[in-house]
């Protein structure tokens, strides 16, 4: 994949490269892995709780959409620039013909194209592993989860690699970005959400799988979620490209 990418796409063939194989896309790796765990543990003592719940509730809602996701992507975008500033590689890759903002650019396109199959495809096998057995159609569901997932791994991704190009201590700032803010100040303030991408992400996959009114009530449209997303991805881009412009790297 990398040699079809180098000539159109070079940094991002460059960002894959260094990625696969590397320690980061163990760690991720590992971390989607939990989802499979708790999944087989479900599926041989199931207890009360039906497994298309056990999906929404624990895999999804529990460690999926509040944790895992944010965690992952944390790992993968804070190291696709900041990798490059900690080893001093970064005025190197300036010095190519190439503008900051392609730079920023093809970055979070390795970052998206490394983390989305990553991550996603766990996510799935979690899925599968237990709904085995359940009777119905759960395409929804899986459909939904995935398609939210692949959105927020690119907004968390944009917003995570200008993260480390503001602060060197970016994985503790995503952390509590994650964990603070969006776990705890978004469970007892509930107009937080408006600057949550987990909201976001959550409502695109109640929204798509269809999830009664009754249950999803403070979910946010489809649309408007996309588009919140999307240009919260967009701007987050741009600031990280502004940035790297104004950086110092001598």
């Amino acid at each position: 994949m990398t040699a079809f990418l180098w000539r159109p796409l070079p940094v991002t063939a460059l960002t894959i490269r260094q990625f696969s194989g590397g320690k980061a896309i163990r760690v991720v790796a590992a971390l989607g892995l939990l989802s499979c765990v708790f999944a087989v543990i479900h599926l041989i003592n199931s207890g009360s709780i039906s497994s298309i719940e056990f999906v929404r509730e624990v895999i999804l809602k529990g460690i999926h959409f509040p944790a895992l996701l944010p965690i992952t992507t944390l790992i993968l975008a804070t190291g696709a620039l900041g990798n490059e500033i900690e080893d001093r590689t970064l005025p190197y890759l300036t010095l190519k013909p190439l503008s900051r903002l392609r730079i920023v650019v093809e970055k979070w396109l390795g970052c998206v194209m490394v983390g989305v199959p990553v991550i996603c495809g766990l996510l799935a096998a979690a899925m599968l592993i237990a709904l085995r057995g359940e009777a119905g159609d759960h395409t929804g569901t899986i459909y939904g989860a995935v398609i939210a997932t692949a959105i927020g791994v690119a907004a968390y991704s944009a917003i995570f690699m200008l993260i480390s190009l503001v602060i060197q201590r970016a994985l503790l700032l995503g952390m509590i970005y994650t964990f603070v803010l969006e776990s705890t100040l978004g469970r007892f303030l509930s107009g937080f959400r408006v600057v949550s991408i987990r909201h976001y992400v959550t409502s695109i996959y109640e929204r798509i799988q269809d999830v009664p009114a009754e249950m999803s009530s403070n979910a946010t449209g489809l649309t408007d979620a996309i588009i919140v997303l999307v240009v919260t991805t967009l701007i987050a881009l741009l600031l990280a490209a502004w940035r790297l412009r104004r950086m110092s790297l001598d």
